[in-house]
């Protein structure tokens, strides 16, 4: 029996699939996260089951079903022994993390609204948050029974932490003066105090004498036995504080942004002693390992993250895009292909064994196209409106000018000397790039430009655009030829066949459609029934893909589907050939690439 065939690290590729760049690993959604007790492994909920990760080696050791239906909350023990997890039915399940078992069940009876829960510090009850209908609720735990019921009405409640005597409870609200103090026996409110819109986040000191919170604005640390504001970290790029977490010294606490940052500040001065971005998106919860040099994350990014707290550094560097890849290209050579992606890189790939060159361009813009222009340089479209120029060899912008209002969607090269750009403007523009000058500008399309190509002999470009039409532009005089009004909605993507008489284009209409320029009249219509964002062309087939991840394989000649190609976790954004046809490369949200064989 022939083994299935894996990518680099080991891990099953799909059907077809002859090499996965980057990697899926320890990304995905997550419900909550806890660190063994060893500091070794990764605790992760996801969907309705519990995820053993090894981060060390970043492998996935086991993966365990709690329930049948998804689960919304977890809480784990200090030893790390046993933990409790809340399904979509309302049910507690106690789990022990030693022998991988069920313990017990508690029906709340609140159906989907548990978003927290915590053990209390001798961990025999724990608190439950229905957010929905802000009831914060105590259970016994071995014997099921409900001990207390905390409402409010208006606003809703979101986390809910003890005091560290077990008597008191923290419960964070959504409005107003958000962190309420109550006495858990009489069930009346001691203290209320952080005035900020929206608490997201709030953690104990170790002595239970602080209280750190993030809420929309910033970051407070409060002394709880006076209710006094000790500190404020502010200075967040967006402001809000998604999460926060103690590290295992006095003299340092951390901040979780909505930017994707974690910043590791000095608790007393509250100055930043060290930032970085291991998420493209908010922080929403952070845990410091149990040695205290590493903090485990997860963003809104769907990325589980360790990095280090002395470096900022992954423990694990695995050559991958942390985001949607949405531009493709290869080298004349074909020796090399490049990608662009919205996490602000560039990566650069050989083509002979399908691994990354080791060099990575960092932007400070995403990418959103790419054109390489000669053995040398290749040109990257930019989120911010500019157009770089880039070194293959030494990865440095050796030009940088700005090109359109709004996003570039398109950049393609006309000669040596010249490219043509596209972007949120509604124009298409000339440039000689060694110049920066602009030589010719483009326009007639109702709002931005989102697809372009040009003609073999580059003679001719084709342009789709926001307002559903498809342009057909000379280039030597910069006069429109033709316009196709073929499709409903955005067009995201055109292409030349191997003339300048067939164009092909596609868009949230889900359909693509052959154009005969010189007839004037439609050819043929394939029906990809999905938002399509990307168009290949050979001499035989048509290749379509989008947001339902799949690659559909058309025969050119009678329209029909002859196969597809499935794998992408998320919406394909690109799709290039190499120069000889021989092989396709996709690229998805997922934040992989994967390369298939066009023969």
């Amino acid at each position: 029996m022939n083994k299935p065939a894996t990518d680099l690290l080991g891990d099953a590729l799909p059907s077809g699939a002859l090499q996965r760049l980057g990697t899926r690993r320890m990304q995905g959604p997550v419900v909550d996260m806890a660190y063994s007790a060893d500091g070794e492994h990764a605790l992760v909920v996801t969907g309705s089951s519990l995820a053993v990760w090894n981060l060390p080696l970043g492998e996935l050791l086991n993966t365990y079903t709690l329930s049948d239906v998804p689960l919304t909350a977890m809480a784990s023990t200090v030893g790390v022994d046993r933990m409790t997890v809340v399904d979509q039915s309302g049910w507690l399940i106690d789990w022990d993390l030693q022998e991988h078992k069920e313990i017990r069940r508690i029906d709340t009876g609140r159906g989907n609204g548990i978003a927290t829960l915590q053990y209390s510090p001798d961990e025999s009850r724990l608190l439950s948050v229905d957010r929905q209908n802000s009831i914060v609720e105590e259970w016994d735990i071995s014997t099921g029974k409900r001990l207390q019921e905390i409402t409010k009405p208006g606003g809703s409640f979101n986390r809910a932490i003890y005091g560290s005597d077990g008597k008191t409870v923290f419960l964070g609200h959504q409005e107003g003066n958000n962190v309420y103090h109550y006495d858990l026996v009489s069930g009346e409110p001691l203290q209320i105090f952080v005035e900020d819109y929206c608490n997201y986040d709030m953690c104990l000191s170790q002595d239970g004498e602080r209280l750190f919170v993030g809420t929309r604005h910033k970051a407070n640390e409060w002394r709880l036995s006076d209710y006094t504001c000790i500190q404020t970290y502010t200075g967040h790029l967006g402001h809000a504080v998604p999460s926060v977490a103690y590290t295992r010294d006095e003299d340092h606490l951390l901040t979780g942004s909505r930017d994707g940052s974690i910043r590791l500040w000095n608790r007393h001065s509250a100055e930043v002693v060290r930032k970085w971005y291991p998420h493209q998106r908010h922080v929403k919860g952070m845990r410091v390992s149990p040695d205290g040099k590493w903090v485990l994350s997860y963003g809104g990014d769907q990325l589980l993250a360790e990095t280090s707290l002395e470096t900022g550094e992954g423990r694990l560097n695995w050559n991958r895009h942390r985001a949607g890849i949405h531009s493709l290209a290869f080298t004349e050579d074909g020796r090399h292909a490049v990608s662009g992606s919205a996490d602000k890189t560039i990566r650069i790939w050989h083509s002979a064994e399908w691994e990354s060159v080791g060099q990575t361009v960092e932007l400070d813009t995403e990418v959103y196209a790419l054109s390489v222009l000669d053995e040398e340089y290749f040109a990257a479209g930019c989120k911010d409106g500019s157009v770089r120029i880039i070194s293959l060899k030494s990865g440095e912008t050796v030009k940088s000018f700005d090109a359109h209002r709004g996003y570039v969607r398109a950049v393609r090269r006309l000669s040596k000397e010249r490219i043509l750009s596209a972007g949120g403007g509604g124009s298409l523009k000339v440039w000689v790039w060694e110049q920066e000058k602009l030589i010719r500008e483009m326009t007639r399309h109702l709002g931005g430009v989102l697809a372009l190509d040009v003609s073999a002999d580059s003679t001719r470009a084709v342009s789709g655009g926001r307002d559903g039409s498809v342009h057909v532009w000379d280039l030597e005089t910069g006069d429109a030829l033709a316009k196709i009004d073929a499709h409903r909605g955005w067009v995201e993507a055109v292409a030349f066949g191997e003339g300048n008489e067939q164009v092909f284009s596609a868009g949230r209409d889900g359909v693509v459609v052959e154009w005969d320029l010189d007839a004037g009249e439609e050819v043929r219509v394939f029906d990809h029934s999905e938002w399509i964002e990307a168009l290949a062309i050979d001499h035989d087939r048509v290749y379509s893909a989008g947001r339902d991840g799949r690659i559909v394989v058309w025969d050119r000649n009678t329209g029909s589907p002859e196969k597809e190609l499935t794998g992408h976790e998320g919406t394909i954004h690109s799709l290039v050939l190499d120069p000889d046809g021989k092989t396709i490369i996709s690229g998805s949200e997922d934040t992989t690439l994967l390369v298939w064989s066009a023969e």
